[in-house]
């Protein structure tokens, strides 16, 4: 299998990856004590049931376990490894996260996850800045914006990230691929075919008002739309035309002369 050098995007879409992990960790620790001290006392408030669900939504994204989907991932796109092997179910026990989920899937779901965290960290900012404008709890309101403001920048980030990841791995698993195994100087080649059966999404990402919005769409309706914009733009071949003959320069003296006559009889 060919190798490919690295390109300066991937490495920097890796580096931020990887950073953001680990500063979403850092978030997410903060956020889980805050949570625990004031549980009793604001329990009941609307802001604190939206901490809960960010709180939720981020255990639930650290526990996909991002940084093995990155590492089966970055690998694949630098031409190190096959890329069918993502496309394989890990073996894992039952119990854990992502057991018979391929690599592959598991960035989609990573990618949704991602789009539907911005909904509750903007709600909660909202209730938020009602505490702060009546002067409540003003240090832990501050606090809990620039922790929900770093949350947001974060998985915002994120999302731009997984989503150019995933496509460029689609398309990699969407080619003829094949795969060179040498085994005591002997050496055979492998071909794996893309699945037909299985249509593969295309994301992309829309900025609607103040957040970016995940949008779905497989090949076949991309394809489809692609053809009907070409067949749109092309003539219709079925109009049947009819070629007049030349006139002749008698003709039109002729028609000259009835006009003047109809014109002096008048």
């Amino acid at each position: 299998m060919a190798q490919r050098q690295e390109s300066p995007g991937e490495e920097g879409e890796e580096q931020r990856l990887r950073a953001a992990v680990r500063h979403l960790q850092a978030e997410a620790g903060v956020l889980e004590r805050l949570v625990y001290k004031h549980r009793n006392q604001h329990r009941s408030a609307a802001y604190f049931q939206y901490l809960l669900k960010v709180r939720r939504d981020l255990k639930l994204l650290l526990s996909a376990n991002i940084v093995e989907v990155l590492n089966a991932t970055f690998p694949v796109l630098a031409s190190r490894k096959p890329p069918n092997t993502i496309l394989v179910p890990s073996r894992q026990a039952k119990k854990k996260p992502g057991a018979n989920h391929s690599h592959h899937k598991r960035l989609l779901g990573v990618a949704r996850l991602l789009s539907q965290m911005a909904e509750p960290v903007m709600k909660g900012a909202v209730q938020i800045t009602f505490l702060l404008a009546r002067s409540f709890f003003v240090d832990l309101c501050a606090a809990l914006l620039a922790l929900l403001a770093r949350v947001r920048v974060l998985i915002q980030q994120m999302l731009l990230d997984v989503v150019s990841i995933y496509n460029k791995v689609t398309d990699l698993t969407d080619r003829k691929q094949a795969v060179r195994i040498s085994i005591d100087r002997v050496q055979a080649f492998r071909e794996y075919y893309p699945s037909s059966n299985d249509p593969n999404t295309i994301l992309e990402c829309v900025w609607v008002k103040d957040k970016f919005v995940l949008n779905e769409r497989t090949k076949a309706s991309c394809q489809k739309a692609q053809d009907d914009i070409q067949k749109s733009c092309t003539p219709d071949l079925s109009i049947q035309y009819e070629t007049l003959g030349l006139v002749s320069e008698g003709f039109l003296n002729s028609n000259a002369a009835l006009v003047a006559y109809r014109d002096g009889k008048s």
